[in-house]
């Protein structure tokens, strides 16, 4: 059971010493050290108005050439979010609908202009079903990202469209509240855009462990599942309680929900060799950690997709 590329998509952000606002120093070591590290293809990336807290060029220059990224928009979304709860995709405030879309044109002139310097370089985009903050309207949320993703599905990208689930607006107190994914299901049928399951944003949904296998045999039954993402959360711990904290595996997060079995599960179901990528997100939770257990972090996230796809 392999995936169709060598390696995994790495969303090491979360853990670099730049999430906590360290120094450029800490930075460039953390970079080097990932780059002696085995199986990865690339990196899953956000972008807010550059690809690296220290620019594009930073980002690219710190980086081994062949890694792809695979560009997610999550982080914006959520930072414009904390600033004005109607900005998304799926937003029914008309305005902050707008604005997002336009988040999403400069998504499109960076990844773009990336793939014209570095062809193949920038191979997906992970976007996002954000409806109006504390809304309960699915319908009009449904609405609202089915003109959302006609606008964005015509304009000429240079990589490919995955929609990343995040747990439903339907589920009491959620952690993002975004689309329900039958709906997304339902606006994406007619576009080749494929779906990402995050087992943490799944299971974060139903509370429970079981609800990432489901997402992901409802994806692959609607001929849309694309990737896989591997995120932990807990129940109690420094990582919250049913947090999306990018909690590592278990042992190494003691609390953590995430094991290799439960990953195993997913990779089985998805059928792993017809997936765009699979990867893991994992954060530091500590701000003064050292490199070394940021780095360790990974590795061991790393380790265990291995393991789980033996």
């Amino acid at each position: 059971m392999k995936t169709q590329h060598a390696g995994y998509i790495i969303g090491a952000y979360p853990c670099a010493p730049s999430f906590h606002q360290k120094s450029e120093e800490e930075e460039s070591a953390f970079w080097k050290l990932l780059a002696d590290t085995a199986d990865i293809r690339g990196l899953e990336q956000p972008c807010l108005e550059h690809l690296h807290p220290y620019g594009d060029e930073w980002l690219l220059q710190h980086t081994p050439g062949e890694w792809q990224i695979v560009v997610t928009a999550i982080m914006e979304t959520m930072r414009r979010r904390g600033v004005n709860g109607g900005f998304g995709l799926a937003s029914s405030d008309e305005d902050q609908r707008r604005a997002c879309v336009d988040y999403y044109r400069h998504l499109r002139q960076k990844i773009n202009a990336v793939n014209a310097r570095y062809r193949g370089k920038v191979t997906a985009l992970e976007i996002h079903a954000a409806p109006l903050a504390g809304s309960s309207n699915v319908a009009q949320a449904t609405d609202a990202f089915a003109r959302s993703i006609k606008e964005i599905a015509s304009w000429d990208w240079s990589c490919n469209l995955i929609l990343e689930h995040c747990d439903a607006m339907t589920q009491p107190a959620p952690r993002k509240g975004f689309l329900p994914l039958e709906n997304v299901l339902a606006v994406l049928a007619d576009y080749d855009i494929s779906l990402c399951i995050n087992w943490a944003r799944s299971a974060i949904e139903g509370r429970n462990s079981t609800l990432p296998l489901a997402h992901v045999q409802m994806a692959k039954k609607a001929g849309k599942l694309g990737a896989l993402m591997f995120s932990g959360t807990t129940e109690s711990g420094a990582y919250g309680e049913w947090q999306d904290l990018h909690a590592p595996f278990a042992p190494f997060c003691e609390e953590s929900l995430l094991t290799t079995q439960r990953a195993q599960e997913l990779f089985i179901a998805a059928d792993a060799a017809t997936l765009q990528f699979a990867g893991i997100k994992l954060l530091e939770i500590n701000a003064n950690a050292d490199i070394q257990h940021r780095i360790a972090i990974l590795r061991d996230g790393i380790n265990a997709l291995n393991l789980a796809t033996k």
